[in-house]
């Protein structure tokens, strides 16, 4: 398979800029051209620069490249290869994963050419993996949730296509896919979030979940807290870093460090005192290890590790959450639910959505708005006492006129003895 493209550079050469271009011609065969640019080497580099990409342009469209002839699966492989270094591991992961186990294989099998690719291909790959057995782990087909991700991967790879000029427009734009059902977060109050924390006291997991379950953290958030972040003097917690799940094929490691999620997110929090006795134990536990492991220890700063000090990657975390939520009786509860747990329970108690919002490090209080107005009663108990009160007054007011009118009458029925006298 020929992967060639029209591509070039400018070239100085005897004080004017050239434009060199590598072009493959209706043989598949690689040639050079070279034009001038008559334009003198001084102050003029923009200008040969803008040369050489009308001319990349015009031999775009001239010439049968390889991007004419490319099938759809081909495209989306050399996608994954130019897009390796433009975004992050974790990132990356994921669209290799949907890519190469679900949407490369069902083109490869299709044969339809980039060029030639139509909304309706689209639309068909959706309605099979939404109809057929395409999970791998099981026998079933994939959620609308999981087919919106394949979307997502699908058209950024054409959008993409469209802007280096391969085609001339998305077709995922039109497609059709299934349509996404209400997603319902798993949530706990307060007395289950207690039971559960009672239940897992000796569990290595034990300290982190506990962190999430007060403080509403992000698995990647709890894990990349570090020692250097943890101030015990002014009893406070900075959320500055998370701990991403990557492969070793990315990064040469299982997990990297990263900035949080956005700048909101980037966040100081109080060291309540239960934490704080906590953490000193924590601490001691690694010197303790450090000691017995000796030159075995992995030494970090990370706060959250294993006996032998090496660092608690997110996977090990939900895996176990999940497992121990499981034979709790907790079923399907994820480790982000006590996310979801943390702000039902802060709205629940009184609190705002601009104080929930930044105890969770949400960028805007209309997402917390968003997430969690379902399960906010604050409100919905408020409107139902303000009208209890009303209903409420109303009885009393007619009771009161039932009771004037009483009188009332007794009052005439006594006026008419007196004359019947």
């Amino acid at each position: 398979m020929n992967k060639n493209r029209v591509n070039g550079s400018i070239v100085e050469k005897n004080g004017i800029w050239y434009a060199r271009l590598y072009v493959t011609d209706e043989n598949g065969k690689r040639k050079q051209i070279w034009r001038t640019t008559k334009l003198p080497v001084k102050n003029n580099k923009r200008k040969a620069e803008a040369f050489l990409q009308a001319l990349i342009e015009q031999y775009s469209k001239e010439c049968k490249t390889f991007y004419s002839e490319i099938t759809v699966a081909d495209y989306f492989e050399l996608w994954l290869n130019d897009i390796k270094s433009e975004v992050r591991p974790n990132t990356y992961r994921n669209y290799k994963g949907n890519m190469e186990k679900h949407i490369i294989p069902y083109f490869r099998e299709k044969g339809i050419r980039l060029q030639e690719l139509k909304p309706c291909d689209l639309t068909a790959y959706y309605k099979f993996k939404n109809n057929t057995n395409s999970k791998l782990e099981k026998a079933e087909p994939l959620s609308p949730r999981t087919i919106q991700h394949h979307h997502q991967n699908i058209s950024k790879a054409l959008n993409d296509a469209v802007e280096k000029g391969y085609i001339n427009f998305n077709p995922d734009v039109s497609s059709k896919r299934p349509k996404l059902k209400t997603f319902n977060a798993k949530f706990l109050n307060q007395k289950q979030i207690n039971n559960m924390l009672t239940a897992i006291e000796n569990e290595i997991i034990y300290l982190p979940v506990l962190l999430c379950s007060i403080y509403g953290l992000r698995r990647s958030e709890v894990l990349g807290i570090k020692w250097s972040c943890v101030d015990f003097e002014n009893n406070t917690i900075h959320i500055c870093e998370t701990l991403q799940q990557s492969t070793k094929e990315l990064t040469g490691e299982s997990n990297y460090t990263d900035d949080t999620k956005n700048a909101s997110s980037n966040r100081t929090m109080p060291l309540i005192p239960v934490i704080k006795e906590k953490l000193l134990v924590q601490k001691q536990w690694q010197i303790e290890n450090k000691k017995e492991f000796e030159e075995l220890y992995s030494d970090s700063d990370f706060v959250f590790t294993h006996e032998n000090g090496s660092v608690m990657t997110p996977n090990y975390l939900t895996k176990n959450f999940r497992k121990i939520a499981d034979s709790l009786g907790y079923y399907g509860l994820r480790l982000h639910d006590l996310r979801h747990s943390v702000a039902s329970n802060l709205l629940n108690k009184g609190f705002s959505y601009v104080q929930t919002a930044e105890w969770l490090g949400h960028s805007n209080p209309s997402t917390t708005f968003r997430f969690y107005a379902h399960v906010d009663k604050t409100s919905k108990i408020a409107i139902a006492s303000d009208y209890e009160q009303i209903f409420r007054e109303e009885k009393s007011r007619k009771v009161v006129e039932k009771s004037a009118k009483i009188v009332e009458i007794n009052s005439y029925r006594a006026n008419l003895k007196i004359l019947d006298k």
